[in-house]
């Protein structure tokens, strides 16, 4: 068993470009977000079109009231090269520290990506809310965001995420949970995730896999659900 001792971390507000992030969030009041199957695939559906551009996706995992999701901002070249959203291309076309094509304001890339993020989840909440006959907000108020800025951590998060269905007894195995990049992972199946960046950082495929066959024990790790 890995005994782990968690470095320091920090909530960062607000996201930079090519920076690491732990991304979560739950239903409001714990209240359940995903009532079919289809409503995962719709999920991962908007995550694609709203986040594709801008983040590269590592890992995730989607549990009835609550899901978590491991990113990586892309930088200002490639997000320039992927494309900005309309509504934002105005101001970005209004900011000084434009230079040859490259964005040197860290912090706008940060606003580009939140903002993507605000309309994904917005978008899923309005469907949500049409299917069910519900009103009000589906998740809590501002989703929350870990910048991961060490590499043992990184690894230990991309663990925490893919177990987090078996430790809230949704499943007894986690390997078998349906709504997580988990089975990716085990697949040369096309997917939306970027695999190679989550293997290099274990050093391998061989060494991802190896790493989730122990549990790693939780340390103060009160910000996470």
């Amino acid at each position: 068993m890995y005994i782990w001792f968690m470095p320091a971390i920090k909530v960062i507000t607000p996201i930079l470009g090519d920076r690491y992030y732990h991304i979560f969030n739950r239903g409001n009041n714990g209240q359940q977000v995903f009532f079919t199957e289809e409503n995962y695939r719709y999920f991962l559906r908007l995550f694609h079109q709203f986040m594709h551009p801008h983040v590269h996706l590592l890992a995730y995992s989607l549990m009835p009231n609550h899901f978590h999701f491991l990113v990586k901002t892309k930088d200002s070249i490639s997000l320039l090269k992927d494309g900005i959203p309309e509504n934002l291309k105005d101001e970005m076309d209004s900011i000084p520290q434009k230079k040859d094509g490259i964005l040197a304001d860290e912090s706008l890339i940060g606003k580009i990506v939140s903002n993507q993020f605000r309309r994904f989840f917005i978008t899923y909440s309005m469907a949500i809310n049409h299917q069910e006959n519900r009103t009000g907000s589906l998740f809590s108020k501002n989703f929350k965001r870990l910048e991961i800025e060490d590499e043992d951590y990184l690894r230990y998060v991309a663990f925490y995420i893919h177990h987090n269905p078996q430790k809230h007894g949704y499943v007894d195995d986690f390997r078998m949970y349906r709504y997580s990049s988990w089975l990716a992972y085990n697949s040369q199946k096309a997917t939306l995730l970027n695999r190679e960046l989550l293997t290099e950082l274990f050093g391998g495929i061989d060494d991802l896999l190896e790493y989730h066959k122990y549990l790693h024990e939780e340390n103060e790790l009160n910000l996470l659900e």
